[in-house]
C-alpha cells in the first residue's frame, strides 16, 4: 500500500504530465492544421484526450464525493 505522501506525489506528477501533454498536443495541432496534415490533427486530438483523462483522474477523491449541488436521497448535506 502506498501512503498519503505518495499519493500526493502521484497526483502532482499526474497533473504534470496531463498539463504538459494538452499544451504539447494543442501546440501539435495548431502545426498540423498550418500544414493540412490530417494525421498529425489526429494524434494531437489523441494527445489532447490522454491529458484530459490524466487531469481528471488527478483530482482529489473528495471531490468525486461532493461534486453534485443537490444532496442525494438518504445523505445529509455536509
Amino acid at each position: 500500500m502506498v501512503d498519503s505522501r505518495g499519493k500526493a506525489v502521484g497526483r502532482y506528477l499526474l497533473r504534470l504530465v496531463g498539463g504538459v501533454s494538452v499544451i504539447c498536443g494543442l501546440l501539435m495541432a495548431f502545426g498540423s492544421l498550418a500544414d493540412g496534415n490530417l494525421v498529425g490533427i489526429v494524434l494531437s486530438a489523441v494527445l489532447i484526450g490522454g491529458g484530459v483523462f490524466a487531469l481528471k483522474r488527478s483530482g482529489s477523491p473528495r471531490r468525486a464525493e461532493g461534486s453534485t449541488s443537490a444532496p442525494i436521497a438518504g445523505q445529509q448535506a455536509r
